[in-house]
């Protein structure tokens, strides 16, 4: 952004694309993920922020938020001493999501097209998840476990 941001406002405009994710924004269960869900967050406040200071200058700022994406993320990442950490996450059987929430790099990349594309052209300061809906019922069970959201909800008493 440091270096692009003074070309895309010499050029009159354009998009910038902040990649996060569903984990610190949506997703809170993943043990062992604090740093990673920090990051993902402070993605989505930067962009925030950006579209703020940027939106005078015809300057889009997105953030796209994957879920579950077929890569080798797991190939490369260690997990270790979790089990103390671990948090028992109960989902209601079955998966409402699109495609059981698991997405594939193309519908990432299709997205990056959309919001880089003027078919946008009035989308500014969102985050987009590509994940078929899946993290939308991790949120709304946080949500339901809380006391003060249950009725809200109208799940439980």
């Amino acid at each position: 952004m440091h270096y692009a941001i003074p070309h895309l406002k010499k050029a009159g405009g354009g998009s910038i694309l902040v990649t996060s994710g569903v984990n610190g924004n949506r997703t809170f269960s993943t043990a062992g993920a604090s740093a990673y869900s920090t990051s993902k967050a402070e993605q989505v406040a930067l962009m925030k922020m950006a579209d703020l200071e940027l939106g005078r200058d015809n300057i889009r700022v997105n953030a796209i938020c994957p879920g579950a994406i077929h890569t080798n993320i797991d190939q490369r990442t260690e997990k270790r001493d979790t089990e103390e950490i671990e948090i028992k996450l109960e989902l209601p059987e079955g998966n409402p999501a699109l495609h059981g929430g698991q997405g594939e790099p193309v519908d990432v990349a299709d997205t990056c097209l959309f919001l880089a594309s003027d078919l946008s052209r009035h989308v500014s300061g969102v985050e987009i998840y590509v994940d078929g809906g899946a993290s939308l019922l991790h949120w709304r069970l946080s949500r339901a476990c809380s006391p003060y959201t249950r009725g809200e909800l109208g799940w439980g008493s």
